[in-house]
C-alpha cells in the first residue's frame, strides 16, 4: 500500500463517525445499502451479484479520485468489528482490493442487522467502551426496543406487495424519541399509527401477533422472494425479445446478470429460513414452501438450456471472447458455472440450488421426489457421453440415491430393495446395446 493510502486506512479506522441509519434501496445501477452518517456523507455497498464488488462513497474525496475514501476505511473496520464471528484481526495496512473484497462478501449478513447496526457501529469506534470481550457482548445485544421494532416491520409488511421487513418504513412512522413516549398518533396515517402503537404499547403488539403468526410473516416472505425469481426471468425474456431498454430506469437483464440475481435470491430465502428457525419454529408446511420455491427456479433453469441469442431480431454487439455459458442460463448456472475468484461469496460459487436442498432435511423436500427425479432425467439428457456430467447432477442423483436407499429399505431380507437411478439407467443402456 503506497504511503498515501496507508495514511487513510489509518485516518479512517481511528476516525469517530457516526452511522444514523442503514437502509437497502434498489436504483438502475443496482441494489445497494447505504450507511447514512452523522453528516452529508453516504457510503454505498453494492450487491455483488448485481455490481461486483462495489463500494462508493459520496464525499467529495471519492468522488473526484475514486480512491477508497476514510469514510470507507472506517466503515470496512466496523462491519468487521460486527459482522464476523470471531471478528476479523485489526489492522492499518489493507489494500484496495482486499477492502472492497471483505466489504462485498458481508453484504448477505448486512439486512439482518440494518436495525442495530447503526448502534453497534457507532461502538466499535466508541473509546469509552472497553476492548474486553464482555463489554463487546454487551454493545453488540439487541435492545428490547430494537427487537420490537424488528418484529413489527415483520408482521406489518406482509401487507406491502413489494417491501420486505428490513425494507419497511411507512412514512412518518419513525418516532423521534424512544426514550420519550410520542404522540403515537400520525395524522392521515393508519398504518404509521398502528406502527407506532404496536412499538410502545405491548397489548396492540400482543394482538398483533395473535393474528400475523410468524408462520405467516415467513410464508408471505418466501412467496415475496418467489416473485423476485419470477421477474429475473422476466426481464431476461424481455430482454432478449425487444432487445435493450430504452428506459434508462430499467436496466437490462443478460444471462450473467439474471443469473446473478436468482442465486442471491436463492442465497435470500436460504437465510431468512435458517434466521426464523433460529428464532423460532416455523410449520412443517412453510418449511416445504422454501423447498418448492427453490425446486421450481431450478426447474425453470433446466427448461432454458438454450442459446438466447439464436434467434433475435435486434442487432446485439458480442465480445469476441464471449464465453458460450454467456448465451445460456442453463450453462451458467448448473453445466458450466463461472470460476469465481477466492474473494467471491461462498454463496455465488455453490451448487445452484442442489447445495442448499441437501443442507435440509428430507422431510422439507420428499414430497418433490418425483419432481427432482424429473429434473435429474432433464440434466441426463443433456449431457454429451464423452463429457463429464455437471456437478449439479452427480449431486442431485446421488442426493435421491440416498433418499430412496433409506426409505425403501426392506424390513426383512425377504425384500428385494429398490433400484437406484444409477443402476436403472445402466441397464437402460445395456437393453439398447
Amino acid at each position: 500500500m503506497s504511503p498515501p493510502s496507508a495514511s487513510q486506512a489509518t485516518s479512517g479506522i481511528a476516525a469517530d463517525f457516526v452511522v444514523d441509519r442503514v437502509r437497502r434501496h434498489e436504483s438502475d445501477r443496482g441494489a445497494y445499502f447505504a450507511f447514512q452518517m452523522n453528516r452529508p456523507e453516504s457510503v454505498r455497498i453494492f450487491d455483488p451479484a448485481e455490481r461486483g464488488q462495489h463500494v462508493e462513497c459520496t464525499c467529495e474525496e471519492f468522488q473526484s479520485s475514486q480512491a477508497i475514501c476514510i469514510h470507507i476505511y472506517w466503515l470496512f473496520d466496523g462491519l468487521n468489528a460486527v459482522l464476523r464471528a470471531p471478528p476479523a484481526p485489526r489492522t492499518q495496512v489493507i489494500s484496495r482490493g482486499d477492502v472492497l473484497a471483505q466489504i462485498s462478501a458481508l453484504y448477505g449478513l448486512i439486512g439482518s442487522q440494518l436495525l442495530l447496526l447503526p448502534a453497534s457501529l457507532s461502538a466499535t469506534h466508541d473509546e469509552t467502551v472497553s476492548d474486553t470481550d464482555d463489554a463487546t457482548e454487551v454493545m453488540s445485544s439487541p435492545t428490547i426496543s430494537d427487537v420490537r421494532t424488528e418484529q413489527v416491520r415483520d408482521m406489518l409488511s406482509v401487507f406491502d406487495t413489494v417491501a420486505f421487513p428490513e425494507d419497511y418504513d411507512p412514512d412518518g412512522a419513525a418516532i423521534p424519541n424512544v426514550n420519550e413516549r410520542p404522540d403515537l398518533y400520525v395524522p392521515n396515517n393508519l398504518t404509521a399509527t398502528i406502527y407506532r402503537l404496536a412499538i410502545q404499547d405491548d397489548q396492540v403488539f400482543r394482538s398483533l401477533r395473535k393474528v400475523i403468526t410468524h408462520d405467516i410473516c415467513a410464508n408471505v416472505h418466501f412467496s415475496k422472494q418467489r416473485v423476485r425469481a419470477r421477474k429475473a426471468f422476466e426481464k431476461l425474456d424481455n430482454y432478449i425479445e425487444n432487445g435493450p431498454s430504452i428506459d434508462i430506469e430499467e436496466s437490462d437483464q443478460d444471462v450473467p446478470t439474471c443469473g446473478s440475481m436468482l442465486r442471491y435470491v436463492v442465497n435470500q430465502i436460504c437465510q431468512i429460513r435458517d434466521s426464523r428457525l433460529s428464532r423460532g419454529p416455523l410449520s412443517a408446511t412453510v418449511k416445504r414452501r422454501v423447498a418448492e420455491i427453490l425446486v421450481e427456479i431450478l426447474q425453470e433453469v433446466c427448461n432454458r438450456n438454450v442459446d438466447v441469442y439464436y434467434r433475435i431480431h435486434w442487432e446485439r454487439s458480442m465480445a469476441n471472447d464471449e464465453p458460450d455459458r454467456n448465451r445460456n442460463l442453463y450453462a451458467y448456472l448448473i453445466d458450466d458455472p463461472p470460476r469465481f475468484s477466492s474473494s467471491t461469496p461462498n454463496w455465488m460459487k455453490e451448487t445452484f440450488v442442489v447445495d442448499r436442498l441437501q443442507q435440509m432435511p428430507a422431510d422439507e423436500w420428499r414430497h418433490l421426489i418425483e419432481r427432482l427425479t424429473s429434473i435429474v432425467d432433464q440434466m441426463h439428457e443433456y449431457m454429451p457421453e464423452e463429457d463429464d456430467p455437471p456437478l449439479a447432477y452427480t449431486k442431485l442423483e446421488r442426493m435421491i440415491q440416498d433418499y430412496t436407499a433409506e426409505a425403501f429399505e426392506p424390513s426383512s431380507s425377504s425384500v428385494q430393495r429398490r433400484p437406484t437411478l444409477g443402476s436403472q439407467r445402466q441397464n437402460q443402456r445395456r437393453r439398447l446395446e
